[in-house]
């Protein structure tokens, strides 16, 4: 039986002449309330390969050249058409806010290189970690990963040029010399040359950043496709 293979959510119906998939079938589209999903129809996935990979992306892009909002979905994402509805139909609100969030907008992506990653200083609670209970100082260690996850505090020097073009930010932590982390911003469209100037304007001292983009907003979709 034949099933979708998903591309992308989108904030609207693209224009027609949007070209075909990857593996040259027709783009439609199935609709849920105000949730546009582009797919193709297929019967199996696509084999991984660096081809199909170019392929997927490149799908993305056209679409996200013809619409204003935009989610790539993760490739090889194939289910049944009543299975796509349902879950957009559940998780509606979430899609619908990310949507707004990357709507107008692009990604850039920081790669931030170095030999050893900067410290991150931990907040201290008022009641030292030496009065702690063991289940206690378990969970501050824990949440003192989970902040340190999150974090790029390499690229402090750089925020304030930052500032005025970011408008959302994800951190992939590394940790593994030279690569440090993954750092992706949300930025308006057509701002990318500003951002390249201040990133490479910027001196950070023993590392160093490298930035690409823009890209449709990858690292800005929530994992709408379990």
């Amino acid at each position: 039986m034949s099933e979708v293979y998903v591309y992308a959510l989108l904030g609207q119906v693209p224009p027609p002449g949007t070209g075909a998939g990857l593996c040259e079938e027709p783009l439609r589209v199935v609709r849920v309330g105000e949730l546009v999903a582009a797919v193709g129809d297929m019967t199996d996935p696509p084999a991984v390969s660096e081809a199909t990979l170019r392929a997927h992306d490149a799908v993305v892009r056209r679409l996200a050249d013809a619409v204003d909002a935009i989610l790539p979905v993760r490739f090889g994402s194939l289910l049944s058409e009543s299975s796509l509805a349902d879950l957009l139909a559940a998780r509606a609100p979430e899609l619908s806010e990310a949507l707004a969030l990357v709507a107008g907008r692009e990604q850039m992506t920081l790669r931030v290189l170095g030999d050893a990653p900067a410290a991150v200083e931990t907040p201290r609670d008022d009641v030292g970690a030496d009065a702690l209970g063991p289940g206690a100082r378990y969970m501050a260690a824990r949440r003192a990963e989970w902040r340190r996850a999150r974090e790029a505090p390499e690229l402090a020097p750089l925020r304030p040029a930052l500032a005025a073009l970011v408008r959302a930010e994800r951190v992939t932590r590394h940790d593994t010399p030279a690569l440090l982390a993954s750092v992706y911003h949300l930025i308006d469209r057509g701002g990318a040359a500003a951002y390249q100037a201040a990133v490479q304007s910027a001196d950070l001292g023993t590392v160093r950043a490298v930035a690409t983009g823009p890209w449709p907003p990858y690292a800005f979709a929530p994992e709408a496709l379990g």
